[in-house]
């Protein structure tokens, strides 16, 4: 090889070093680092839970009471085809409010008029009735057949249920059934107090609940 041709190899070897060194520092050719994927949160992760019974005022006989209840006339119309019996009234106490629940037998959706009266009389006979507490909750259940209609045995007492030891309620007073309608009066403690009224099913239930209001909140 000639002088001339060994110092042509050197100088491309040398332009090749600087080149090298040039990409080691940083330069245009080097590697540049992938994107991160971005996190999106999953349908579970960015759900609203779902609400509980209490927040939507679910009508389980043990699920806490949702008021606001108040003291308007509740109404709500039967089914068409309603023909129900009363099979049994039973009551109970909860945290804040005394439960009547009006156990029925037959067909069709109850309905009732449930309000605060003056005066417990019955229907038709216009008879004054003593019930006991200082407030009257009379309660109206609509749809209502006679036991030979609607082939069930009809509700026979106790009459009336005494509740003594309820924060509010006192007694339960059935009056019996009158044109398709079955009147019971319900006697409370105080009069004034809110009240809630609502059906259930399986089996058929119309359920009347009665807050107890502290007056020394």
């Amino acid at each position: 090889m000639s002088a001339t041709s060994r110092r042509t190899s050197g100088l491309v070897a040398a332009v090749a070093v600087l080149l090298l060194a040039s990409c080691a520092e940083g330069g245009s050719g080097a590697p540049t680092a992938a994107p991160s994927a971005s996190v999106t949160p999953s349908p579970t992760e960015s759900a609203t839970p779902a609400p509980t019974a209490s927040e939507t005022g679910a009508s389980e006989p043990d699920a806490p009471i949702p008021f606001p209840a108040d003291v308007a006339v509740d109404e709500q119309p039967s089914s068409d085809d309603a023909a129900l019996t009363l099979t049994d009234v039973t009551t109970g106490q909860h945290e804040g409010y005394d439960r009547v629940v009006f156990h029925l037998g037959g067909t069709g959706t109850p309905g009732w008029i449930v309000r605060y009266v003056d005066t417990a009389t019955d229907d038709p006979a216009d008879t004054v009735l003593d019930i006991d507490g200082d407030g009257t909750l009379s309660v109206i259940l609509l749809g209502f057949q006679l036991p030979t209609t609607t082939g069930i045995t009809e509700w026979d007492g106790p009459n009336p249920i005494r509740t003594p030891d309820y924060e509010e309620l006192r007694e339960v007073n059935v009056r019996g059934q009158f044109e398709g309608q079955e009147l019971a009066y319900l006697g409370l403690d105080s009069t004034g107090e809110p009240f809630r009224v609502f059906a259930l099913t399986d089996p058929t239930r119309v359920v009347v609940d009665v807050q107890d209001v502290d007056d020394d909140d």
